[in-house]
């Protein structure tokens, strides 16, 4: 990849403590490749589906979260 000053002020945004409403309080992403997204991520159920996005998956932490 070649990432343009674009993706610098994103991940400059994103590290500055910045949020997107759509994906609140989620922990992780995930491109799946398919056309849904899994209801649990990771495989240990800690993440719950939160929203899709163009391509990728978004998931908040359950109560399992605390016992990982």
């Amino acid at each position: 990849m070649n990432p343009t000053e674009e993706h610098y002020y994103i991940a400059d945004w994103a590290l500055a403590g910045n949020r997107s409403n759509e994906i609140g309080e989620c922990l992780w992403y995930l491109n799946p490749f398919k056309p849904s997204c899994d209801t649990t991520f990771p495989r240990n159920g800690s993440g719950t589906l939160h929203t899709r996005l163009g391509e990728h998956c978004f998931y908040r932490p359950t109560s399992q979260y605390a016992n990982t």
